[in-house]
């Protein structure tokens, strides 16, 4: 991923389109793709068997590179090209999920991220609200949701360290109230033992001298 934080559109020569989704979001995307690069070759990874044909300078096909060592090295040699633009399909489909990551992590290009609508928008800086709205919709959350889900998260420490340091002064008052009994059982009983009354009984006015 490159031009993260420069809002500059790249003069693609080559695009590199990920099909990490239905085959017809692909097809309607890259229709709106060649409005904005007209001129522009077009390059397929895709993981359905019958991709279309005389719309793409080249195909690669995921079933090609199946272990994992195969699938950097072809990205490894995709980054070699210098392709400027990269399409990754984002439709909330779990289709070539390692790839897009493994995509996002070596290819020096700028990333166009589509929808299940085939509309898309830049994955840099300038569009973080729309970045933030899109993964709301895509995770199923929203905004308050995700402060308040944060703020138990960080409540829930303090609080399971309130419980436990409450049941440990109370463990401990229990130990030393028995340590005490066991050392001292004379002094406990004195202290459990109410004082007697006294058997004369003080009137009113009496002289405590006489």
């Amino acid at each position: 991923m490159k031009y993260f934080f420069r809002r500059k559109f790249p003069g693609a020569a080559d695009v590199l389109l990920i099909e990490s989704g239905s085959p017809e979001v692909a097809r309607r995307a890259l229709g709106g793709m060649r409005q904005i690069f007209p001129r522009a070759r077009y390059h397929l990874l895709t993981c359905w068997p019958d991709p279309p044909a005389g719309l793409f300078a080249s195909i690669f096909r995921a079933s090609d590179y199946p272990s994992a060592w195969e699938k950097v090295r072809l990205l490894v040699s995709l980054a070699r090209r210098k392709w400027r633009v990269l399409a990754i399909l984002c439709t909330g489909e779990s289709v070539l999920w390692r790839w897009k990551m493994l995509a996002l992590a070596l290819l020096p290009a700028k990333v166009l991220i589509v929808n299940e609508n085939a509309d898309f928008f830049w994955l840099d800086w300038a569009n973080r609200r729309t970045l933030r709205r899109f993964l709301a919709i895509r995770w199923g959350v929203n905004r308050d949701e995700i402060l308040s889900t944060a703020l138990r998260a960080l409540v829930f420490p303090l609080t399971l360290l309130f419980l436990i340091l409450t049941a440990l002064y109370l463990y401990c008052r229990r130990w030393r109230r028995l340590l005490v009994w066991r050392l001292h059982p004379n002094s406990a009983r004195t202290a459990r033992t109410p004082k007697a009354a006294s058997a004369w009984p003080r009137h009113a006015g009496s002289n405590p001298r006489s």
